[in-house]
């Protein structure tokens, strides 16, 4: 029986003279088959896993992640694992879940081609962790802080007694548009504050979409979620500000929650 044709399931990749410093210690790849390896190729070192072609070609891999979930979640914890082992050692530029190169030629020559690009990643992410920062917000107390401390809400609330039972009905309508529209606004304001103090100890930063709770499954609303590259010296400043932040607007409904480090995945894509 021949042997079975392979593909190369890409990781990451990190600085060879790293590799000097901490010797690679090879570990079972996402097929428990093969053991992880690395390619060097100059100054870039590839840590990849050979996977059987037949199971990870374009079709069987695209059938596989949309019929099988239990493998789909072990595989996706497997390399998201992995990526917070070798964070934890190197300069890690990871790689997407189910990267696959046909051939270590293919590897070889892309990694090439991006020689100058992932030599500039290297230095904008050594010595830094990826942290996430999500808001939430518990609508009601900050609605009643509108409502008490907005003149022009006031102003119309006490004009509705004078007003007929007609009349007021769609006038309590239009300034419930007003206080969502108000209360819509504080939060915004609320998060981008907070979010201009975290970037001044962060190297970098992007604003992502916040989740709805369809998604979270929490009972508060998601107001913010952005991340943050930090240099390591700075993550302690940093999750200072998000606590004493968390505390100063506790009983105003707010809820912040901060996780990582996690390989930097929103810096070098």
């Amino acid at each position: 029986m021949g042997q079975k044709e392979s593909y190369i399931y890409l990781y990451g990749i990190v600085p060879v003279y790293e590799l000097d410093k901490t010797p690679f210690s090879p570990f079972a790849g996402i097929d428990k088959e093969h053991n992880a390896a690395i390619a060097t190729y100059g100054d870039i070192a590839a840590i990849y896993t050979e996977v059987d072609a037949e199971a990870y070609e374009g079709e069987a891999l695209e059938s596989r992640m949309k019929d099988d979930l239990e493998w789909l979640q072990e595989s996706a914890m497997h390399h998201h694992e992995v990526l917070l082992s070798l964070q934890k050692k190197y300069t890690l530029i990871p790689m997407k879940f189910c990267t696959i190169y046909l051939t270590q030629d293919s590897l070889e020559e892309k990694l090439r081609e991006q020689a100058d690009t992932i030599q500039s990643l290297f230095i904008r992410i050594k010595g830094s962790e990826e942290w996430n920062l999500k808001i939430y917000c518990d609508d009601e107390p900050l609605r009643e802080h509108v409502l008490q401390h907005s003149p022009s809400i006031k102003e119309k609330m006490q004009e509705l007694e004078s007003l007929s039972p007609g009349r007021k009905f769609f006038e309590k309508r239009k300034i419930d548009q007003l206080v969502e529209g108000e209360l819509e606004k504080e939060k915004n304001q609320f998060c981008e504050q907070i979010h201009a103090e975290l970037t001044e100890v962060a190297s970098e930063e992007k604003i992502k979409t916040a989740w709805s709770k369809d998604v979270t499954g929490r009972d508060l609303e998601m107001s913010w979620n952005s991340v943050y590259l930090i240099q390591a010296d700075q993550v302690e400043a940093f999750l200072n500000l998000v606590q004493q932040k968390n505390e100063e607007s506790a009983s105003s409904g707010w809820k912040f929650e901060a996780t990582g480090p996690w390989p930097a995945y929103h810096f070098v894509y």
